[in-house]
């Protein structure tokens, strides 16, 4: 058995070549819609996602890259681009009796529209495979021997029964898909109808076929079977309410393209709206006789228009997001372990990280940023200045410096003699050595960074329990009775937090060291989200400044998939000394960190692992915190009490520069 873990992070490369971007590769167990009724491999995947079995009894590896390309060519070659409108043009169909059909995908309405809709849908996801797959061969043969190795491992661990029913032909196909000779399954059928299928079969593997060749072989093929059918299997159910990947697929393809008539019509309003004739443009046109004819475009109806297909595109996207999934198309995802601390063992490739950029969001917060800087970047610079540098080299040949170069003396002197004008460095100078320092900060987003870093003075009540130390609103003199202005926005955390990792950006840019910013948070451990500001080498800028601005509180704390990803990143960064400094408010918790909801101790001991393992990469790891009840869990948490405990929130910046001093000095 091979593990889908393994080899998910070249695979991953491999698709992103395939695709021309990346997309997440996940386990189908990972994700949380129901198992389709219908056996359809292009059903396997979500708009940014591929989904593929766990495990996968196969002769190599290279089986995965064969189930994702055939996934990635229902792509190319044009399966949920299918059109109900096309497939009308080709042949004849019924009106649709339903009047909310055009909820669901045109592929689900094709299938309602025919005689026997589970059956034509059974047979579709055969004959589409089957062109699809002779598509992708025709297209990649570098993938043919693999496919065929793979097939021919699965063809041998199957028993070759009798066909003798309905079912037996699906079965059938399968075992033709495998790489069965039509010979071998003509012998045994019973029923006489597998070599009238194959025969429908073999048209769909030319070049030329598309999606609605298959759609039509499907319906010839149901058109044999039918006579033989009694009853539909009771495995075969279509269902609109079903959120199968497969009929979301087709709708994400259908809202595409409500997207791109949406921008035709904001381009003929625009263009109606620019003219003074009463909203009215006249278009003259040549028409097929070669003389002009008038056509009017009336604004309101085309805004009409307009506004419905907006809403008709936000619901369905809303709809599309509820059925499969928040979308991470700009994001990457890596699985890392967990520590399980009641057994003593990892949980292998237990958590998914997601990483994608932050990007600027507005200019209101950054003013506040730069603001914070001119307060405490003197502070802080002062005592980064203090650190020493990590060594000095003797640097030769120069015009200036504390002591002569014999060697350049002596090349000087062979000149002379030679007649030849002589160089005139001749001293040698003491010089800093490059500080080779990178460095992590690592902020932590849970929501609660969303609370007030002001703590509001608690209410004392009489006897009788009514509040004693309140203004009374009806006294004139009373400041409350002052001219009202408006209140300023309460300091959260967060804001604090962006303040001092900006004010140590802007120190650290001074000091050439290479650093880092990330932010983390998630939901549960599927979804643990890892935010990058400003990426390691990655040079700073306005944009870095915005991405920083738009740092956010989010949802829940896992640490251990955070601090594991930032050593990774931190271990390839190939510096001498490595720098990892947590930012939090709060312990790790999160929605299944540990095997009961609130069980805190899961949560510190893989944090606690995770640090150790960074301390054992030879990173040095600091945690700052301005959680006044840190102490009670960072002692555990943190290797070496490599920790601190903010009590004034606002002394952040200067703690953390303080930190950075003791860590690099």
């Amino acid at each position: 058995m091979i593990d889908l873990a393994a080899t998910e992070q070249t695979l991953a490369l491999f698709v992103e070549g395939m695709a021309g971007r990346y997309l997440h590769i996940k386990a189908t167990q990972e994700f949380s819609s129901r198992r389709l009724s219908i056996d359809l491999a292009s059903a396997n995947q979500t708009t940014d996602t591929l989904l593929l079995p766990d495990q996968l009894d196969a002769p190599s590896a290279s089986a995965y890259r064969v189930l994702a390309l055939e996934q990635l060519a229902y792509r190319e070659f044009g399966t949920f681009g299918f059109s109900l409108a096309e497939m009308r043009s080709r042949i004849t169909l019924p009106e649709p009796e339903n009047s909310n059909a055009g909820r669901a995908s045109d592929l689900i309405q094709f299938f309602y529209l025919c005689p026997q809709p589970a059956l034509i849908a059974q047979w579709f996801a055969i004959a589409e495979r089957t062109r699809v797959v002779a598509r992708m061969e025709r297209a990649y043969p570098g993938i043919v021997k693999h496919a065929r190795a793979y097939r021919t491992h699965q063809l041998q661990a199957l028993d070759l029964d009798l066909i003798e029913t309905i079912d037996d032909l699906a079965r059938m196909a399968s075992l033709n898909h495998l790489g069965a000779t039509p010979a071998l399954l003509k012998s045994l059928d019973l029923t006489g109808l597998v070599a009238p299928i194959l025969a429908q079969l073999a048209t769909l593997s030319t070049t030329t076929t598309d999606v609605y060749h298959s759609a039509a072989c499907a319906m010839s093929i149901a058109s044999l079977i039918a006579p033989y059918l009694n009853e539909v299997p009771a495995n075969l159910v279509i269902s609109e309410a079903e959120n199968e990947t497969q009929e979301w697929m087709q709708r994400e393809a259908r809202l595409q393209n409500w997207e791109e008539d949406l921008g035709q019509l904001e381009q003929q309003a625009l263009s109606i709206a620019m003219l003074d004739a009463n909203d009215i443009e006249v278009q003259q046109t040549e028409d097929a006789e070669g003389g002009l004819r008038t056509t009017e475009l009336d604004l309101k109806s085309i805004q009409n228009e307009r506004d419905v297909l907006q809403r008709r595109i936000g619901m369905e996207k809303s709809a599309i997001r509820d059925a499969l999934g928040d979308e991470k198309t700009n994001a990457r995802s890596y699985r890392y372990d967990e520590w399980d601390h009641l057994h003593q063992r990892y949980l292998k490739h237990w958590c998914r990280l997601f990483e994608e950029r932050l990007e600027p969001q507005g200019d209101e917060d950054i003013l506040a940023l730069k603001q914070a800087v001119d307060v405490w970047r003197h502070r802080v610079q002062q005592q980064l200045e203090q650190i020493k540098p990590l060594g000095y080299q003797r640097v030769r040949r120069v015009t200036d410096g504390d002591e002569l170069d014999f060697n350049a003396i002596i090349s000087a002197r062979q000149d002379i003699r030679a007649g030849q004008t002589p160089d005139d460095r001749l001293y040698s100078r003491r010089q800093r050595v490059h500080r080779d320092v990178c460095a992590a900060l690592l902020v932590d987003l849970s929501a609660s960074t969303d609370d007030s870093v002001d703590i509001p003075e608690p209410v004392e009540y009489d006897e009788e329990g009514a509040p004693v130390n309140l203004r009374d609103p009806f006294d004139d003199d009373d400041p409350c009775h002052a001219p009202l202005v408006p209140p300023e926005p309460e300091r959260r955390i967060i804001d604090v937090q962006r303040e001092a990792v900006t004010v140590m950006a802007g120190a650290l840019e001074q000091l050439g060291d290479s650093y880092g910013i990330y932010g983390f948070s998630g939901y549960g451990k599927d979804c643990v989200e890892y935010y990058v500001a400003k990426d390691l080498n990655q040079p700073f800028t306005s944009a870095t400044l915005g991405a920083i601005a738009a740092m956010q509180p989010k949802r829940s704390t896992r640490m251990g998939p955070a601090i594991r990803h930032t050593t990774q990143k931190l271990a390839n960064s190939g510096n001498a000394l490595k720098v990892l400094l947590m930012i939090s408010d709060g312990f790790p918790q999160d929605s299944d960190y540990g095997p009961e909801r609130g069980d805190h101790k899961w949560g510190l001991e893989d944090s606690a692992r995770a640090l150790r393992e960074a301390q054992e990469k030879g990173i040095e790891t600091f945690c700052v915190t301005v959680d006044r009840s840190g102490h009670d869990y960072l002692k555990t948490m943190c290797p070496d009490a490599r920790y601190m405990v903010i009590e004034e929130i606002e002394d952040l910046p200067e703690a953390l520069s303080k930190v950075y001093s003791a860590l690099t000095g």
